[in-house]
């Protein structure tokens, strides 16, 4: 390759590596609390690593706040919710356990009545998976006949009506905690028609239950005006207009006044009027209801009348709680008609459990061991030692955005090892093609030459080495579980890297390199052997 192409492929290919480590390692806050996340910042992380280096206001109960997200600690709280007429089983055994504890002290003229309880429970239910799912009939305008499967014999379906609304439900959960921004947040699914949602440690406890309690609001929005729940009584749209809540609601977002946390709600003219005509007379004991579902997330007091384009709501909320309600509030706009809601089950408490510092231990220990790799290869080869950093960043950087996109790796110990082990692999893989060239340089063939027959020479050990640790990788990954599956994955993917950077991405590196040199054995720092005259 020549000069000119040999330097605008390298031009390009720096300019690409720069652009590629500004995005994986630098985050930046801008207009207040805007912010850019950087890909390590942004990538799941195991709740088992701490990261307390940047406290904030949290030592006295606030939150960890910043324009790119709320902090990540290590630790955290995962909430399971179940949607109406879905049990886990610890919850249908208990509530089974306290009916038959009841029909055992029931008296003689209450006994027919509680053993009705206990069959109609027993029955009005069927094991799903791991869970306990109502039988009956979806949406019936009957209670007794409301359930979310049918049974055939002893085979149990789920009501289509059902699973349709749980997937919308989820989308709105799974919108709101992505908009939330909190870094190593994730909504999964578990067993099917059960949700679980984790978010790191932030805040006090009340902030946290709060925020969970907001995530967990599905169904549609809606508005609602009265002394109380059960006299509220909502807008009454225009049908033939075609009328929805959005001719009176635009969207409601966060908002910090003077470092108040508040959720601020739009209103369109429509809907400004329609509160200032709710509220004429308020006196302090009526109230506005924001609905989400089947219950409100803000009972606002209205004490005047209020004539705002946009109500800021403020209170006891913190910026978190501030936060999930306006989301929550923002996605049910969105949202179609559901009359599914979720009720709370288990709540588990994940705490860091390799220390507070770990994951700040975990970077500075691999920054330490490639700077101590990098001084290695600058001393023995020289500037032959840049062919490696090109490589190494060209592994290393495909490897962060592979743990950020795969949704099942996370920043953790196992990745950490996994990542490091690859690194290792290919910078051993590459002094074994270094050292072979330099063994043919010092009998005497041109550098070209040298290069080229040593790569020759070890090619097919290391690829036959890259391939067998690849495969073994991966059928690891297949046959293992937990973390030993998430680190077999992870190095199946760093060994494959490290093969294309030493066989191929490597030489073509050096080759571009090496054409500016004058002396290319001073180069790569490789010498000729000195022969003594006999």
């Amino acid at each position: 390759m020549s000069k000119v192409k040999s330097a605008l492929f390298l031009t390009l290919v720096t300019i690409v590596l720069a652009g590629l480590c500004f995005m994986s390692a630098v985050s930046f806050n801008y207009g207040g609390y805007k912010g850019f996340r950087s890909i390590l910042r942004s990538t799941q992380k195991d709740a088992l690593l701490g990261n307390n280096l940047s406290l904030g206001g949290n030592e006295a109960g606030g939150d960890y706040e910043d324009g790119a997200g709320i902090t990540y600690l290590g630790g955290g709280y995962s909430v399971v919710y179940y949607p109406d007429g879905v049990l886990s089983k610890d919850a249908y055994s208990d509530e089974l356990e306290a009916r038959r504890a009841a029909l055992e002290a029931a008296s003689d003229e209450d006994r027919e009545e509680a053993e009705k309880a206990v069959t109609e429970y027993e029955t009005g239910y069927a094991p799903y998976g791991s869970l306990y799912v109502k039988i009956g009939e979806y949406g019936a305008e009957d209670a007794d006949a409301q359930g979310v499967a049918q049974k055939d014999g002893d085979a149990v379906k789920i009501d289509a009506a059902f699973a349709s609304a749980f997937s919308s439900a989820l989308s709105q959960i799974k919108s709101r905690v992505t908009e939330l921004g909190y870094e190593n947040s994730r909504v999964d699914v578990r067993d099917e028609y059960s949700v679980e949602i984790f978010l790191p440690s932030f805040g006090n406890s009340a902030s946290q239950a709060g925020v969970f309690t907001a995530l967990g609001r599905v169904g549609k929005f809606d508005l609602k005006y009265g002394a109380s729940e059960e006299e509220a009584e909502g807008i009454t749209f225009d049908e033939d207009k075609n009328e929805t809540i959005h001719d009176y609601v635009k969207s409601a977002r966060y908002v910090s006044n003077g470092g108040t946390p508040s959720v601020a709600v739009r209103f369109t003219k429509a809907g400004r009027e329609l509160v200032k005509n709710w509220t004429a007379d308020a006196s302090g004991s009526t109230y506005i209801y924001f609905y989400v579902g089947d219950s409100p997330v803000i009972a606002l007091t209205a004490s005047q009348q209020i004539d705002q384009g946009t109500l800021y709501i403020s209170g006891s909320y913190t910026a978190a709680t501030a936060k999930a309600t306006a989301l929550a509030i923002n996605t049910a706009l969105n949202a179609g008609e559901t009359d599914l809601s979720f009720s709370v089950g288990e709540v588990y408490n994940r705490g860091a459990l390799f220390g507070n510092l770990a994951l700040t231990l975990c970077y500075a220990a691999f920054g330490v061991l490639v700077l101590a790799m990098l001084i290695f290869f600058f001393v023995r080869y020289r500037r032959l030692g840049f062919v490696h950093l090109y490589s190494f960043l060209i592994y290393l950087l495909p490897m962060i955005l592979l743990v950020w996109g795969i949704p099942f790796l996370h920043i953790g110990i196992e990745t950490f090892l996994a990542v490091l082990f690859g690194a290792a692999l290919l910078s051993v893989s590459t002094i074994v093609t270094y050292e072979s060239a330099r063994k043919e340089f010092a009998q005497g063939k041109t550098i070209a030459t040298s290069v080229k027959s040593g790569y020759k020479r070890c090619f097919w050990p290391l690829f036959d080495l890259h391939i067998a640790l690849a495969i073994l990788s991966f059928v690891t990954y297949f046959i293992a579980v937990g973390q030993l599956a998430v680190f077999a994955f992870t190095f199946g993917l760093a060994t494959v890297l490290s093969g294309l950077c030493t066989l191929a991405v490597g030489r073509f590196h050096w080759a571009c390199m090496m054409s500016f040199a004058k002396d290319k054995g001073k180069f790569c720092n490789f010498k000729r052997e000195e022969l003594e005259d006999e």
